[in-house]
């Protein structure tokens, strides 16, 4: 992976440009040396590491390891006097990861198709319907589709069974950068409302986003402490996205509907009880195993099938359409897409 490098100087600047330095810069420091890395992982650091202190249980043997493994400078909520390393102090490090990160990697979802789904339910669902669908349009150039998922993750270089639904920003933007430096066009991710409420996200561009529905599974003493801040962590996401997909039918769909059309300049709905939508479905029914259903989508109008069981799933179908309308994604990879999904 060929990335351009940048010097502290340009980290620095970054870190005081939005607001978060919490100190001046120590004197003597090096603001002209070549980062070579940014890393919060000890383990991985190699000579001229700008090293990351972050986690509610780091400990200074971890920025001591980076230390003695060539790290140059750290940033830190915090300074540790016993580590001999100057400290680029931040008022709110979950701010500013997510920037560092995507500086470092070149700000790779500006290079391909970003697609963001959040919703309480159907977020895997719905990203799997899009991989299939865009792994159709993709096929004849020999290509496919990225995915992060709670299930999997395949970025063009790594595949394997993911353990977080969305990832820290580190991992984040090396898989975009994967993706992008592989000639990847398409990477369908979904977005936690934990990754949008601190900022996982932040400085990514989705080309699409989509908002499935909202419930109160994740309002906890650990996640979300009510209701108000879980419905608008997930709103954030609006913010990021060229266009944005909205299902009129879900709980408070009119409110994320405003908030769409607020911050994001195209907004596209889906439905299945109000023929106003963009994408409205209707007449659905079983046959066999199947589910059958047909769609008003201008260019993407007609009958389509689903070979899932769960008519729930057509409310995930439908937020895939109406992405795909967003995007001009051509009605005979939507329709095999969703056939084999």
């Amino acid at each position: 992976m060929d990335l351009t490098r940048f010097s502290l100087g340009e980290y620095v600047e970054l870190v005081d440009k939005l607001g978060q330095l919490a100190a001046p810069v120590p004197a003597g420091l090096d603001l002209e040396r070549t980062v070579e890395l940014v890393s919060y992982n000890s383990k991985e650091v190699v000579p001229g590491t700008l090293f990351i202190c972050k986690g509610a249980h780091f400990k200074a043997d971890y920025l001591a390891d980076a230390a003695k493994r060539g790290a140059f400078a750290y940033v830190s909520e915090n300074t540790y006097s016993e580590v001999d390393l100057p400290c680029i102090l931040v008022r709110d490090m979950r701010q500013i990861l997510a920037p560092l990160a995507v500086k470092y990697y070149n700000d790779p979802s500006q290079k391909l198709k970003v697609i963001g789904i959040t919703g309480t339910k159907g977020k895997s669902s719905t990203a799997y319907y899009l991989k299939y669908i865009l792994d159709e349009l993709l096929a004849l150039r020999g290509k496919s589709c990225g995915v992060i998922s709670s299930i999997d993750t395949w970025d063009g270089v790594e595949r394997f069974e993911s353990h977080l639904t969305t990832p820290e920003p580190l991992e984040l933007q090396k898989h975009f950068a994967h993706a992008a430096a592989s000639g990847m066009e398409y990477l369908v991710m979904e977005v936690s409302s934990q990754a949008l409420k601190y900022h996982r996200t932040l400085g990514t561009r989705f080309a699409a986003s989509a908002f499935l529905n909202i419930g109160t599974d994740h309002i906890s003493p650990i996640e979300h402490p009510d209701f108000e801040d879980y419905f608008h962590s997930k709103l954030k996401i609006f913010a990021q996205a060229d266009f944005s997909c909205v299902n009129l039918d879900c709980d408070h769909g009119e409110e994320a509907l405003t908030a769409a059309q607020s911050t994001c300049g195209t907004v596209l709905t889906f439905s299945r009880h109000n023929p106003a939508a963009s994408v409205y479905g209707h007449d659905v029914r079983k046959v066999g195993d199947d589910i059958l259903f047909q769609v008003d989508a201008a260019q993407l109008s007609g009958q389509y099938r689903l070979t899932i069981p769960g008519l729930f799933n057509v409310d995930n179908a439908l937020a895939a359409i109406a992405v795909c309308r967003g995007l001009d994604i051509p009605q005979k990879a939507v329709l095999d897409g969703l056939g084999r999904a």
